[in-house]
C-alpha cells in the first residue's frame, strides 16, 4: 500500500469522525439569570452571548438547497423561560407577506417561523411553537414522528417581532411549566426551527438532513440536540371553576291539539339529585383541575364536566357505506390526547373519546372524570377513568368508561412497542359490558423504512368464548420518501363480532390487503416543472363469512 493511498484512507477516516462528533454536537444555551423584555428586538447584550444557529437547508422548492434568504437564531434561557430569537434577513422587507394575527391562525399564507422541541427527546413526539410578523401565535402535538397532529392543542407561551429594513426578528417566550420532561440534572431535548418565506414559497428548517425523508420540516427523528442544566421549575397547578346560569321558553301543543302551553325553565336539570334546588344548584356548577405530579407527569381531574364551549362538529356529506369518525371538539380530551391512542389498519381505534358523554346523538352529563399522562425513561403512560349518569327518557343507563395505554420506545427515530385495555360497564341496572385489549409495535429500520403491527380483541354479551371472531389484525410495512422509491404492504382482518364499545370501527367481517409501490424524481435546479412520478396499487378487500369480493382496485 503506498504512503498516498494511506494517507487518502487515514483522511477520509479522520474526516468521517470529524463530521460524526460535529453532527453529533449539542447546542448548549447560554443560562442567564434576569429576564429577557419580549418586545420583538435582540438589542439585550444577553444574545450576543449565545452561539448562532444558521445552517439552514430549503424544504421546498428545492428541497436540500441552501435558503435564498440568511436566518439566524440564537437561544438563552433561566429558571423560568426558554427565550428564541430569530433574526431573518430578507433582501426585499418590504414583500414580506403578513395577514393574520388571530391564535391559531392559518399556516402556510404568511411569512413566519416555528420553533419545535422534543422534550422527552424520544424522536417521536413534539410540541410546535409557531409565530407570524403580526404576532399570531399558533401551537400543535405532533407523535409518531411527525405524522400525526393534534392542533387542538393549547398551551401558554408568548411572540413578539418587528419588521425593520433588515428583515423582521421574532422572539418566542416560552415556560418550562407548560413542558413536560424528564427532570434531571442535566436536561436533553431535540430541537428543529424553521422559516417561511411566502412570497417564494421557501421553507426552511434547521438542523440540515437528508432531503429525501417525509416531514422534513418537523421529522423528529432528524431533531437536533439542545442542553439545560440544574431546571428548578414549579409544579403548574390550574383550576377552571364554572357557574352557568340559563334559561328555556317553549311553547308546546297541549294534549287537546287546540292551544300552546307555554312552560318556562331556569337552571336545566341533571337529575343527580331528587331534590330540586339542590339538584339545580349541583347541575350548573364544576370545575377542571390540571396539576403537574411531577415534570413527567400531569393529573387532569373534571367534576360535572361542561362542554359549553366546544365548537360543533363540521357538516360532512357521506356518501360511503361507512360510519365517520369526527374529530373530538372538547377541550377536556384534547390535551395528551396522543397518550391514550390506540390506532391501526384504515381508522380502526380501540379507544375514541367521542364514546363517553355522547351517546345516540344525545350529550350525557359526565358526573366526574381523572386521567394521568406522561413519560419517563422512555416509557409512555396513559390512564383515564369517567363516570357518566344516566339519562332516563333516552333509555341510557349510567357507565364507568376506563382505559390504560402503555408505549416503550427504543431506538434511535422513535420505535415502540405496547399495549393497552379498555372497560366499558353499565354502573346501575343495565347491561353495558364491553372489554378490549389490544397490542402494537412499530419498528423504524431508519427515516423511510418501517414495519409494524396491531392485534385487538373485544369482548362483550356476544363472545362465548376467547377466539370467536371478535378480532382484529393489521401488519404493514412502507418505505416513505419525499423522493427516489417508496413501497407500501398493508393487511387488515376484522372479525365479525369485533365490537370495541369504547372505540370506532367503521365496518367488520372484512378483510384487506394492498400492495404499492412508486418512484418520484425532483428537479434540483429552477425549473417550471418541480418533479414527476411513476406507480401503482392493488388494493383488493372481500368479505370473510361470505368470501365475495367487496372491492378490487388496480392503479397504474
Amino acid at each position: 500500500m503506498t504512503n498516498l493511498f494511506k494517507t487518502i484512507i487515514f483522511s477520509f477516516i479522520l474526516n468521517s469522525i470529524v463530521f460524526s462528533v460535529a453532527a453529533q454536537k449539542r447546542y448548549v444555551p447560554v443560562r442567564i439569570t434576569n429576564n429577557i423584555k419580549l418586545d420583538g428586538k435582540l438589542d439585550e447584550s444577553e444574545w450576543m452571548l449565545a452561539a448562532p444557529l444558521t445552517d439552514f437547508m430549503q424544504v421546498g422548492p428545492v428541497a436540500g438547497a441552501a435558503p435564498t434568504e440568511g436566518t439566524e437564531v440564537r437561544m438563552l434561557y433561566n429558571d423560568e423561560f426558554l427565550f428564541v430569537g430569530f433574526h431573518c434577513y430578507d433582501s426585499e422587507p418590504g414583500k414580506i407577506v403578513r395577514f393574520f394575527m388571530d391564535r391559531d391562525f392559518s399556516l402556510g399564507n404568511d411569512d413566519g417561523t416555528s420553533v419545535e422541541l422534543d422534550t422527552y427527546n424520544d424522536k417521536s413526539s413534539a410540541v410546535i411553537f409557531i409565530t407570524n410578523t403580526l404576532n399570531g401565535r399558533f401551537d400543535t402535538e405532533i407523535s409518531n414522528n411527525g405524522s400525526d397532529e393534534n392542533d387542538d392543542y393549547n398551551n401558554f407561551w408568548d411572540a413578539s417581532s418587528t419588521v425593520d429594513s433588515t428583515g423582521y426578528i421574532s422572539e418566542y417566550r416560552i415556560p418550562f411549566s407548560s413542558l413536560r420532561f424528564e427532570q434531571k440534572e442535566k436536561v436533553i431535548m431535540g430541537f428543529r426551527l424553521a422559516r417561511l418565506v411566502k412570497r417564494k414559497n421557501e421553507l426552511t428548517t434547521y438542523p440540515t438532513c437528508d432531503s429525501t425523508i417525509n416531514n422534513l420540516w418537523c421529522n423528529v427523528s432528524q431533531a437536533a440536540e439542545i442542553e439545560f442544566s440544574n431546571l428548578k421549575t414549579k409544579k403548574p397547578i390550574y383550576l377552571t371553576p364554572y357557574v352557568i346560569a340559563n334559561f328555556e321558553h317553549q311553547n308546546n301543543l297541549n294534549s287537546d291539539g287546540t292551544a300552546y302551553e307555554a312552560t318556562n325553565t331556569f337552571l336545566a336539570r341533571k337529575y343527580y339529585s331528587n331534590n330540586e334546588t339542590l339538584d339545580k344548584i349541583i347541575s350548573n356548577i364544576g370545575a377542571d383541575l390540571k396539576y403537574g405530579l411531577t415534570k413527567n407527569f400531569t393529573l387532569n381531574v373534571t367534576l360535572n364536566t361542561d362542554f359549553a364551549q366546544a365548537e360543533v362538529d363540521n357538516r360532512i356529506i357521506n356518501l360511503t357505506k361507512y360510519e365517520i369518525n369526527l374529530p373530538e371538539k372538547r377541550s377536556f380530551f384534547l390535551e395528551s390526547q396522543s397518550y391514550l391512542n390506540y390506532q391501526v389498519g384504515n381508522g380502526t381505534q380501540l379507544f375514541n373519546s367521542r364514546t363517553i358523554g355522547l351517546e345516540n346523538d344525545v350529550a350525557v352529563p359526565i358526573i366526574a372524570g381523572v386521567r394521568v399522562t406522561g413519560k419517563a425513561n422512555n416509557l409512555a403512560i396513559g390512564g383515564l377513568n369517567m363516570q357518566t349518569t344516566d339519562v332516563a327518557s333516552e333509555n341510557i343507563v349510567a357507565q364507568n368508561f376506563t382505559v390504560a395505554r402503555l408505549r416503550k420506545y427504543y431506538g434511535e427515530s422513535g420505535s415502540f412497542y405496547g399495549g393497552i385495555i379498555t372497560n366499558r360497564i353499565s354502573t346501575h341496572e343495565g347491561s353495558v359490558s364491553n372489554q378490549s385489549i389490544g397490542i402494537d409495535a412499530v419498528h423504524h429500520f431508519n427515516d423511510k423504512w418501517m414495519t409494524g403491527f396491531g392485534a385487538s380483541t373485544t369482548y362483550d354479551t356476544n363472545v362465548v368464548k376467547t377466539f370467536d371472531n371478535n378480532e382484529f389484525l393489521n401488519v404493514f410495512a412502507f418505505k416513505n420518501a419525499n423522493e427516489g422509491f417508496t413501497h407500501g404492504f398493508d393487511f387488515e382482518y376484522a372479525g365479525e363480532k369485533f365490537n370495541p364499545a369504547m372505540g370506532f370501527v367503521a365496518e367488520t367481517d372484512y378483510g384487506f390487503v394492498s400492495v404499492n409501490t412508486a418512484k418520484r424524481t425532483i428537479f434540483k435546479s429552477e425549473k417550471a416543472l418541480n418533479s414527476w412520478s411513476i406507480g401503482s396499487q392493488v388494493d383488493y378487500r372481500w368479505k370473510i363469512n361470505s368470501q365475495l369480493t367487496e372491492t378490487k382496485f388496480i392503479n397504474l
